[in-house]
């Protein structure tokens, strides 16, 4: 602080200096001017002299001429050589004169210019002055102001004083509640670690249950019998019924699917934009998510509303049901993922993290773990048994659809809007490969064929590809000179059995190829607006369509004899 003080009485120091010096640096140009004023006076007195030596010389003149005339009229030879004299004498009188007023001309220019050079320099002496009084009055302002400030400096010096005692006492605090945290943590992990124990030994007898269950079904199956609980809760074994046993084989029968022709059913859904449809994975649901904030379960086959699902706080941006349909997940633009329990239709687990709108999210085989992709560049994987994410994964540009490439949910693959597709090691977070060049627009939707060997992608450039993922090369391009993709999260889907491809336009229609023969084998328009998905029945049985405009279609595609 001493230095930043000194600092600035050596600024005012230095102004002081120049003001000095540009004060001195007017004493040449006064100096000359003062000799300048001599000079002048000396060449008037000196002009004076001339005007009186002039008229001395005209005197003579007159006189002279006054004699040249009497001696001419004399006319004597003397007379007339004074003349002559005379006359020479008058002649160089006449030119002196001459040489005079020429002097006196120069004398009276050089005056005016001097004076213009006087009138000059009083014009810069007078701003200098006025420059010195401003410069003045700032040397004295700034001397109150450092006077100023050398007490507020001795003020903060006090406040740092106390800052720094307040300092320590806090970190003292700091420390003191970090080693109280160490022990809970310490706690925490002991319960946590014994809670875990518990939930093991019961999951392991429930494992035990569910084997002897299995294997009790097992044998019931063999004999062609079912299992059924009694009034007094024992299971027992009796006949099937030709009717379950027509019901299987007709389940059977549903894994071929035959091209619908026109929808069985048409209905409006929403009351605002529809943003996703999916089918559950038993097949007796199907599911929509849209910008009224809200996820609306339907009957299958009837298309009825079983149950509205709220609680997000913007657009719902896709939908999913776990292995056993006890659960449904939507994403939303709220930055969040939301997991609702169906049978209590309530909101079992909200994960929160993503800084940007989630656009897609997906349950894992075994219903522990769920993971979501954002716009804000990251791929997360949440833990429901704990309930927060494990796993954040960095991507390079923001996610538009995800999707697992195996049950076990180790591999992931992305779409993005960068135009590329990205495969994950969920267990790691490591990029194992990443797709370039299979699309000139940003990725749609990715999914993975029911196989598992091939990934179906679709993109803004109007496109669909076939890609194989051992091999990671394209093996189809699908495309139509009908078909335009319409939304950044529009979806496209299998068939059951994997025979065709599925995926809807911007005009409202429905495109379906032939995946082996690489043929468009059906075209239905329904729709009115932009399809924003498609979703196939696991069983087969039911194809639905969605479109931004509040509507969807359910189409019958079951084999039937």
């Amino acid at each position: 602080m001493a230095a930043d003080v000194m600092s600035y009485r050596d600024l005012i120091v230095e102004r002081l200096i120049a003001r000095n010096e540009k004060e001195h640096a007017l004493h040449d140009t006064i100096f000359a001017n003062q000799k300048l004023v001599q000079k002048v006076i000396t060449l008037q007195n000196k002009e004076k002299q001339l005007e009186v030596a002039v008229k001395t010389a005209q005197l003579q003149n007159e006189t002279l001429s006054q004699a040249a005339e009497y001696a001419k009229a004399q006319g004597s030879p003397e007379h007339q050589q004074r003349v002559a004299e005379l006359d020479r004498r008058i002649h160089d009188l006449n030119e002196e004169r001459a040489e005079m007023y020429k002097t006196q001309s120069e004398n009276a220019q050089r005056l005016v210019h001097m004076n213009e050079q006087l009138r000059k320099v009083t014009e810069t002496e007078k701003r200098d002055s006025a420059e010195i009084n401003k410069l003045t009055a700032s040397v004295k302002q700034l001397g109150t102001k450092c006077d100023l400030q050398v007490e507020q400096l001795r003020e903060k010096d006090a406040a740092i004083q106390i800052l720094q005692d307040e300092l320590a006492a806090i970190q003292l605090e700091i420390t003191t509640i970090e080693e109280r945290n160490k022990k809970l943590e310490k706690e925490n992990a002991q319960l946590l670690q014994r809670w875990l124990d518990k939930m093991n030994q019961e999951a392991e007898k429930m494992n035990e249950a569910t084997e002897f269950y299995e294997s009790f079904l097992e044998q019931a199956r063999n004999v062609g019998q079912t299992i059924r609980k009694t009034s007094t809760g024992k299971w027992v074994m009796r006949p099937s019924s030709s009717t379950e046993r027509s019901k299987s084989d007709r389940r059977a029968r549903a894994a071929t699917v035959v091209l619908p022709t026109a929808p069985i059913k048409k209905m409006t859904v929403h009351d605002g934009e529809i943003f996703c449809i999916k089918a559950s994975s038993a097949g007796n649901m199907f599911a929509t998510g849209g910008s009224d904030k809200k996820l609306k379960v339907y009957d299958a086959k009837s298309g009825n509303v079983t149950m509205t699902l709220g609680g997000s706080l913007q657009s719902i941006t896709s939908v999913c049901f776990n292995p056993t349909d006890e659960l449904v997940l939507g994403s939303s633009t709220d930055n969040s993922t939301r997991i609702w329990q169906l049978s209590t239709q309530r909101i079992r687990h909200t994960l929160t993290g993503h800084i940007g709108k989630v656009f897609a999210a997906q349950f894992t085989a075994d219903s522990k773990r769920v993971v979501s992709g954002s716009h804000d560049r990251t791929l997360k994987v949440w833990d429901l048994q704990r309930g927060y994410c494990i796993r954040t994964i960095f991507t390079f540009s923001s996610c538009n659809d995800l999707t697992l490439a195996d049950v076990e949910g180790q591999t992931l693959v992305s779409g993005h809007l960068d135009n590329n597709i990205r495969l994950w090691d969920t267990r790691t977070g490591n990029g194992i490969k990443e797709l370039t060049g299979v699309h000139s627009g940003q990725v749609t939707s990715v999914s993975v064929s029911p196989g598992g060997d091939t990934l179906l992608t679709n993109s803004r450039d109007n496109t669909l590809k076939l890609i194989d993922l051992r091999m990671y090369d394209i093996v189809a391009t699908f495309q139509a000179p009908t078909y335009r993709n319409g939304a950044n999260w529009s979806r496209s889907c299998f068939s059951p059995d994997g025979s065709y491809i599925a995926a809807g336009s911007s005009d409202g229609t429905l495109h379906i190829w032939n995946q082996l023969t690489r043929n468009l084998e059906k075209t239905i328009k329904e729709h009115r607006g932009v399809m924003c998905g498609v979703s196939w029945s696991p069983m087969g049985d039911y194809l639905y369509t969605a479109e931004t405009n509040k509507n969807v279609c359910i189409y019958n595609t079951a084999f039937t004899v």
